[in-house]
């Protein structure tokens, strides 16, 4: 038989393919209710402009036909279970129409009779996504429940009983998450419970203040306790903890564990900020805050880190502790200080991913947060910054020998210590960087002293000497920045510095070039031999 050669697996359809490959009952169905819903709509409107309707015949009639639509929904599940989808859906979408109508619209109901309603309505959304296993009424019913506040929003509304309504729809929404392991419910429901937070902000008085926080750190456990638990419970018995196939975006969000890696940093982060803006206290509260929030993620990643299943969530929380630890140590140290934290931080995540580079094959996930990626990150908040300081702002009067001048040098030690130990195309970058800070660092320091530019001018030339007999595999840039200092001196120092300083900078950097010209040939040669 003729050899064949192997054949590539098939990438898996994206989001928008899939949805073009839909089968016909897929799109049918749902412009049919779409359109069964608009003509209602038509037919309400032109009833009332008729003055056929009263607004409680009205109110009834959305009230008949949710429950028409449910029992169609009941009795097709067991042949067409997508129409049966379908069916309940839009009998609780009709539903929680009709009973913002009712309150909002039409004033024929109180407040407490519509939001029993409301509550009734998710009740009976969930028990049916619960009955027939379906995730998309289940987070329907959660869309719902957390849009009742909204759609029956008062001025005198409670934020102590909106909190308390919030967290019993979120350790609802928990449990199933627990037990059914539904990802679409689980971001529905941290979506929708920020906003709900952000409809609280709405009063000063300490009593709200006291509900929101609580609200607020409610939300949080649930988003990171529920799914840790569920996480770990998978991994010690992935039989009976299954995680059902993802499907539309979901399905794409949910490749390598990203939707849960990404939870895990933006809930922390959202909560330290919201609460932040609740309270406006000082800097040194928030910082210590933030320092303790890094220690217990930090410890949760330490125990996570030896579960190979769980690296993803184990590296997600690491990330997790290096943020709030960039920010704590900037609450609470001076600017000086913090920029030498920053660096040292993103060099310990950098040997970091080192040392978990070294043992076993990285399990799957891995690469969606990677240490060395954070350090790459940080790192280059960090250069940006030293960027700023070096060409920005008036710095301290004494050059040279200054706190100022200590932490920016330290930051550029720290990154060519760091470049000796990750992979050479990121070594480079860093050590690049590291060189032309150097170069402003002696250009803001030493442009203090009299006669400054042309010491900046030598100094340029003497690092790059340096360079050149000592670091045979920055030669060339050494060369090039020997250039550098020329141009400089005869653009710029020919008409600022002192007759004197000129003659002497025009002989030395003359000699030096004499001095490299004849010993070019043997320079390269021993950087060839080294190299």
């Amino acid at each position: 038989m003729p050899h064949r050669p192997p054949q590539r697996a098939s990438a898996s359809p994206g989001f928008f393919t899939t949805l073009f490959l839909r089968g016909p009952e897929f799109w049918i169905s749902r412009v049919g209710i779409g359109l069964l819903l608009v003509g209602v709509a038509f037919l309400f409107k032109y009833a009332v402009d008729q003055g056929w309707l009263t607004p409680a015949i009205r109110v009834a009639f959305g009230v008949a036909l949710g429950m028409v639509l449910a029992v169609i929904g009941f009795r097709v599940h067991g042949r067409q279970r997508w129409f049966a989808q379908i069916m309940l859906g839009g009998a609780a979408a009709t539903w929680y129409i009709t009973g913002f109508a009712a309150f909002q619209l039409l004033e024929l109901v109180s407040f407490s009779t519509a939001f029993a309603f409301m509550v009734a309505v998710t009740v009976f959304t969930f028990w049916t996504g619960l009955r027939q296993n379906e995730a998309m009424l289940a987070v329907l019913a959660a869309a719902g429940g957390l849009s009742t506040p909204f759609l029956l929003y008062t001025e005198s509304g409670s934020v102590p009983g909106l909190m308390a309504y919030t967290c019993l729809i979120l350790l609802g929404t928990g449990a199933i998450y627990l037990f059914k392991g539904w990802r679409s419910l689980l971001w529905t429901t941290a979506v929708g419970a920020w906003l709900v937070v952000a409809l609280g902000f709405r009063t000063e008085t300490l009593p709200d203040r006291v509900a929101l926080q609580s609200g607020i750190v409610a939300v949080w456990l649930i988003h990171w306790l529920v799914p840790l638990a569920r996480a770990l419970l998978a991994e010690r018995d992935p039989e009976r903890w299954t995680t059902p196939a993802a499907s539309g975006p979901w399905r794409i969000a949910a490749r390598g564990h990203a939707d849960l890696a990404v939870l895990t940093v933006a809930m922390p982060l959202l909560v330290f900020f919201t609460s932040r803006v609740l309270w406006g206290a000082g800097a040194w509260p928030w910082g210590a805050t933030a320092l303790a929030g890094a220690a217990l993620y930090a410890l949760a990643a330490r125990y996570l880190n030896p579960v190979r299943a769980l690296a993803f969530l184990a590296t997600a929380h690491g990330v997790t502790a290096a943020v709030l630890l960039a920010i704590g140590t900037n609450l609470l140290f001076a600017p000086d200080v913090v920029i030498v934290l920053w660096a040292a931080e993103a060099a310990g995540l950098h040997l970091l991913a080192r040392r978990l580079a070294r043992g076993e094959a990285r399990p799957a996930g891995r690469d969606v947060f990677d240490y060395g990626v954070a350090a790459n990150l940080l790192y280059l908040v960090v250069g940006l910054w030293l960027f700023q300081r070096l060409v920005g702002g008036s710095g301290p009067t004494a050059a040279v020998f200054n706190s100022r001048a200590a932490a920016d040098g330290a930051v550029i030690a720290i990154a060519l210590l760091t470049a000796g130990r990750i992979e050479p195309r990121a070594a480079l970058v860093y050590r690049l960087a590291a060189h032309f800070a150097v170069l402003g660092w002696l250009a803001r320091e030493l442009s203090r002293l009299p006669t400054g530019s042309g010491l900046v001018t030598a100094a340029w030339g003497a690092y790059a000497i340096g360079l050149l007999a000592f670091v045979p595999r920055a030669r060339r840039l050494a060369v090039i920045t020997l250039f550098l200092a020329v141009a400089k001196l005869v653009l710029y120092d020919l008409s600022q510095v002192e007759p004197l300083w000129r003659i002497l900078l025009f002989l030395g950097f003359g000699g030096v070039f004499l001095g490299v010209s004849y010993y070019v040939t043997d320079l390269w040669g021993r950087s060839t031999d080294t190299e």
